[in-house]
């Protein structure tokens, strides 16, 4: 099986590079409709079953001159018809304007607004086989997922009749050309392509080269409408993450109007703050070969900047994957897009192109939360936030010692997933008591007892966890304290004194030094840093690596206190010169 398949169109094409073809034949591209609105697609709130086949308006805008009203609405299945009447009851819905594709209409007012409501097509829903005639191999990965097996695992558990069970295991639910019963449409049983690219019946009638498209869309709410509720709120516990959101900075960045700009910043933070921009990338890394790679089709900014870390980044929709655990050696299958685990280093260093550093047999977390190119040597600023898998397994820092200490965490099957993604259910899960997928990707003190299991004394989880914390937060503290003592008593340098104890920083100080992150608070300049001594850049950098993984030596305890007590040893040396 493909290691990191992508969605692809028809004859095996991703859409994108379907449009790119389209695009050579010129006026044709005028032709080609995306059902929806393509990637841009986002339906208003999470409708069980996936795509909602139903239209909905978005907005009703009154004119300046308060004379019309601008109607928007959304939809996935044209023409619509929008219809208007005066009152609740007693009135009759009348059609305004006519029928048709668009997804706008100006209604010039003749007395009070009123209401309206869109309605469309029937939806014309084919079934999986018939998108196999053209997408069989996407058809027979899916084939082989949890989806394509839904209706069964219902009627395993006797909820095969239950109508607020059968919306999600099915296609169309209570619409007409849907699902009604196994036995009088089988086609549509089951979770299949339909319910997340929408009714394909439009696309399969429009031509040998289509111009009619089903959705493509990155919105976890497509997810959500399912994988939500207190029985199992994905959804709700990744809304709650810092996997739900852009980095408010780099929104402005990959929206910037000038093009050449956003694109930049996209390549360079996109592949890990942006779900579209590492779609795309990933994409190009399958399509093509060699420099190839590079060839990009990045997303609009908008779109950019609404696709956080969301549920396709992780989860293959399309396919099983099936990895063989280095840790464990057992062979295991998900529809996670990267391992579990993995031992590799792997530091992603955004001056270079994506294509040349991703590697799809590193742990899926650490894809992104790695150190990011982070060198001893760089004086600018201190390392990223992000190198909680290189302090994991141990392979970044500075380090005396050919074979330093490592924790037993490193070592755990699951590795990151093992804590932050450890999810319980409940035998009967409701709303005040729900099951727990998580998402959240918090680790929870559940996740420790699943290893920790002394029920009492200074090795439970609970203790473990505050005195390992504990003494970390100490060490950063006496190492720190150093630095600002070699600082403020031992730094030569003829600017020492402009500066006191950011003497041994970097120019654009972290947290330790500036913990408000005032950007008036400086270090020594680019030409200054060159003058600070080796053995204090090594202190600062293993010191800096400790702070930003975050969790106090949680990571790899004994690896933690290993690097800082190098960074210790290093700065007392220089304490001790006379």
């Amino acid at each position: 099986m493909n290691p990191n398949p992508i969605p692809r169109g028809r004859s095996g094409r991703s859409l994108a590079s379907l449009i790119q073809l389209l695009a050579g034949a010129g006026a044709l591209l005028a032709s080609v409709f995306v059902r929806g609105q393509g990637l841009e697609f986002e339906q208003p709130n999470p409708t069980p079953g996936g795509v909602s086949p139903f239209p909905v308006i978005t907005s009703i805008q009154e004119s300046p001159a308060k004379d019309s009203v601008l109607i928007k609405w959304i939809g996935v299945q044209g023409p619509y018809q929008i219809q208007h009447k005066d009152a609740v009851a007693g009135a009759t819905w009348t059609d305004v304007g006519t029928p048709g594709d668009v997804k706008e209409l100006t209604h010039a007012k003749t007395g009070a607004a009123g209401f309206f409501r869109v309605l469309g097509a029937p939806p014309a829903y084919q079934g999986a086989a018939a998108c196999a005639e053209c997408h069989g191999e996407i058809y027979q990965s899916w084939s082989h997922t949890t989806h394509a097996n839904a209706f069964q695992l219902l009627k395993d558990r006797g909820q095969d009749k239950n109508p607020a069970c059968v919306v999600c295991h099915t296609v169309g639910f209570g619409t007409s050309g849907g699902f009604t019963s196994e036995a009088k449409t089988p086609q549509y049983a089951n979770i299949q392509c339909e319910n997340c690219h929408g009714p394909g019946g439009d696309h399969m009638s429009s031509g040998e080269v289509p111009t009619v498209f089903p959705i493509a869309t990155f919105s976890p709410k497509m997810c959500a409408g399912c994988h939500n509720g207190y029985m199992h709120p994905t959804y709700d516990e990744w809304k709650s993450s810092t996997h739900s959101r852009v980095v408010p900075d780099l929104v402005a960045d990959f929206s910037s109007t000038n093009r050449a700009t956003a694109i930049a910043r996209m390549g360079s933070c996109g592949p890990c703050h942006s779900g579209a921009v590492r779609s795309a990338m990933l994409e190009a890394n399958s399509l093509f070969t060699w420099n190839d790679r590079t060839n990009v089709v990045f997303p609009s900014g908008l779109v950019a900047t609404n696709t956080p870390q969301v549920c396709i980044v992780c989860h293959d929709q399309h396919e099983v994957h099936v990895y063989t655990n280095v840790i464990s050696g057992t062979i295991y299958t998900n529809q996670i897009r990267n391992p579990l685990s993995s031992l590799v280093n792997f530091s992603y260093n955004t001056a270079t192109n994506f294509a040349s550093q991703y590697n799809p047999a590193v742990n899926l977390c650490a894809q992104c939360h790695n150190a990011r190119g982070a060198t001893v040597g760089s004086s600018g600023r201190p390392p990223h936030y992000s190198p909680q898998y290189n302090i994991l397994i141990g392979t970044i820092g500075v380090t005396t010692d050919p074979q330093p200490p490592q924790g037993a965490h490193r070592n755990n099957p699951l590795q990151c997933a093992g804590c932050h993604v450890f999810s319980h259910g409940e035998e009967n899960p409701t709303p005040a008591a729900p099951a727990y997928t998580g998402h959240t990707f918090k680790p929870t003190i559940e996740a420790c007892r699943s290893c920790h299991t002394d029920a009492t004394g200074d090795k439970t989880a609970v203790n473990l966890l505050a005195t390992t914390e504990a003494d970390v937060k100490l060490l950063v503290s006496a190492t720190k304290g150093l630095l600002d003592q070699w600082a403020t008593t031992k730094n030569t340098n003829s600017w020492a004194a402009k500066y006191g104890k950011l003497g041994w920083e970097y120019t654009a100080p972290g947290e330790l030094s500036n913990p408000l992150a005032n950007p008036l608070t400086v270090g020594p300049s680019t030409a200054e840093q060159a003058q600070i001594p080796a053995a204090i850049k090594d202190a600062r950098y293993n010191l800096y690596l400790v702070s930003r993984d975050k969790s106090n030596g949680i990571h790899n305890a004994p690896y933690v206190k290993y690097l800082l007590s190098v960074a210790q040893t290093k700065v007392n040396a220089e304490l001790a010169k006379p």
